[in-house]
Order: C-alpha cells, then sequence, then structure tokens
C-alpha cells in the first residue's frame, strides 16, 4: 500500500500527525508504536519513514507544532504598543485558556502529563528546547512591562513564572475535568488573577483595584465548589492567641 489516494506529501505528514496525537491520547506514548500509527491511516510503516524518522521525532514535532501555536498567538497580542497593561495581560489569559481548550492542545497536555518527563529525562526528547521559545517571547514581555513602568523592576524569569504559574494549574484543572469555578468562568479568572499579579508586581499606579473585589468576580461563577470559597469573615480570620 502507498500514500491514502488524492493526498500530496503534505497531507500524508498532517495525516500522521492526526493519528499519532490520537493514539498517544488513547493509549499513551509508550503504549503506541509506528505500526498502529500506520494501521490508522492505511500505510505501510515503511512509508511513515519518508516523513519522521523515529517515533521521537514525530512526538516532538507534535510538541514543535502546538508550541508555535501559542507563541503566534502570544505575539500578536504584544506586537502593539502597550497602552493599558492590564487589559493586555487580560487578554493574554484568555487567549492562553481558548487554547489549552482546544482538542488538539487538551490531547497533547494530557500526554505530557503522562509520559512527557519520563520522556525528557530518560533524554529521548528535549522538552525544554521546544517549550523555549514561548518562554523567551513572555520574558520579553516582562522586560518590557518593567522598562515602560508597568511593573516595579524585578527579575523577568520570576515574574514570567509567577504570571504564567496558574495558567498551568488552571490547565491541569482543566485537563482532569475538575469542578472548579474558574473554569466555569475564564474572563473572571482573568481578572482576578491579573489583578493578584498586579497587586504584588505591578507599580502603584496599576495595584489600585482591590484584589477582593476581582476574587469575587471569580466566586459569581457557578459552580458546586463556589461555595467553598463563599466564607463569613468571622470564619476566614484565625484565631487570636491568649495572652498569657
Amino acid at each position: 500500500m502507498g500514500r491514502p489516494a488524492k493526498s500530496d506529501g503534505r497531507q500524508t505528514r498532517a495525516a500522521v500527525m492526526r493519528a499519532a496525537l490520537d493514539l498517544f491520547a488513547q493509549k499513551g506514548y509508550f503504549g503506541t508504536s509506528l505500526r498502529d500509527i500506520a494501521t490508522a491511516i492505511g500505510v505501510r510503516e515503511s512509508a511513515l519513514y519518508n516523513y519522521f524518522s523515529s517515533k521521537e521525532q514525530l512526538f516532538e514535532a507534535l510538541i514543535a507544532n502546538a508550541s508555535e501555536e501559542r507563541v503566534e498567538a502570544l505575539a500578536a497580542l504584544t506586537d502593539a504598543p502597550i497602552t493599558d497593561a492590564r487589559g493586555l495581560l487580560e487578554r493574554i489569559v484568555l487567549s492562553a485558556l481558548e487554547m489549552f481548550r482546544r482538542p488538539s492542545q487538551e490531547q497533547l497536555f494530557r500526554i505530557l502529563m503522562a509520559d512527557g518527563v519520563r520522556l525528557t529525562r530518560s533524554g529521548r526528547i528535549d522538552l525544554m528546547e521546544r517549550l523555549s521559545a514561548g518562554w523567551a517571547l513572555g520574558r520579553d514581555l516582562m522586560r518590557r512591562l518593567t522598562r515602560e513602568g508597568w511593573l516595579e523592576p524585578a527579575d523577568p524569569d520570576i515574574l514570567l513564572m509567577a504570571f504564567s504559574g496558574p495558567l498551568h494549574v488552571w490547565r491541569q484543572l482543566n485537563a482532569i475535568g475538575a469542578e472548579h469555578p474558574a473554569l466555569n468562568d475564564p474572563a473572571a479568572f482573568a481578572r482576578a488573577h491579573v489583578a493578584q499579579f498586579l497587586h504584588g508586581a505591578g507599580a502603584r499606579r496599576l495595584a489600585t483595584r482591590r484584589v477582593g473585589d476581582a476574587r469575587r468576580d471569580l466566586r459569581r461563577a457557578p459552580s458546586r465548589v463556589a461555595a467553598v470559597n463563599r466564607r463569613s469573615p468571622s470564619a476566614s480570620r484565625a484565631p487570636k492567641r491568649r495572652r498569657s
């Protein structure tokens, strides 16, 4: 058997990648063989080597495509002059959350959660190399926000960790299908997260909105878990120690 009918090389390569993503998500990276992928698209296993030299290279291509998609989205948001840092950061958060919910991104993230660390630590793939472009762009954004006076001077890597960390937690919650108000109202999560970030890292002129107001926005999202967050003021205060 040869290539699928009416298909050129690019279409066949795309078909291989789609089949690989589906099978890796269903059976795991280690539970999927190149023969499985070839069977799924109706070609001989040897035909796959016209496009990928190994299963590792195929998996790295999937990671690279997903990374490029995220980098392009971030670059499109940050190319213009910054006139409203709060609004820009909220748009970046919303764009990331929308991308995290794309089926292909969800599939790849589940594979990375299951097998990515093992593959990286064994040296079979270079995950840091594939993710470095997005990290560099985010770090440049933090430097720019600092240089233009939107953020207080700080290490751009630490700023980026503080900003992106909650997004990764959101992605993990989404991947496992958790019941959480942040998943029900991404816009409220974006406002609350950016308000909290600027409260800690932003220049004084940006930290004027009370963080508590943004948190209340997030808690309004309908969820059974939301009730846990609605504590009375007395319950949230730590008991005072008696002086001896």
